[in-house]
């Protein structure tokens, strides 16, 4: 059975969500920096009324931070009833993957800080990583920013 993922760029590097997750793909909008979040939490944004936290995969990928104007986009993905918007540099398209295209990733990579891969997927020749949105926060992140979602 295949799986359908939303690819995008981080750098030079592509990744995906499982298309299942993603509610949204949103351009850049305002940003409301909260102060004492998290420190890859860019802020929240407003989004048809709901407050959603806004998450930089480039800080947490330990990369500068990157804006282009027509290309950087926002995925919306909710996971276990929570919403969460990624900063990326670029959507790229959606992909599917068969079977045989996707494995865990290596034993030797697996640790508390990459909770996020879930698998890594082999499109036309070129390794993809697939994240989960759920293991993206580090240590007490996600508490953290449930409490700031809290006060707002």
């Amino acid at each position: 059975m295949a799986e359908r993922n939303i690819i995008f760029r981080i750098g030079e590097e592509e990744y995906g969500f499982d298309v299942q997750l993603v509610t949204a793909i949103e351009p850049m909008s305002d940003i409301v920096p909260v102060p004492n979040a998290p420190a890859c939490i860019l802020g929240l944004m407003n989004l048809r009324g709901d407050v959603i936290p806004v998450y930089s995969l480039r800080k947490r990928f330990m990369l500068e931070e990157y804006n282009d104007a027509v290309k950087t986009k926002l995925i919306v993905t909710r996971y276990e009833g929570k919403s969460i918007a990624f900063k990326v540099d670029e959507v790229m398209e959606m992909h599917d993957f068969g079977p045989d295209d996707i494995s865990a990733p290596p034993v030797i990579t697996v640790n508390s800080r990459t909770g996020y891969v879930r698998a890594v997927a082999n499109k036309q020749g070129k390794l993809v990583l697939l994240l989960n949105p759920a293991g993206m926060y580090e240590d007490d992140e996600e508490e953290r920013m449930e409490e700031v979602l809290k006060v707002m």
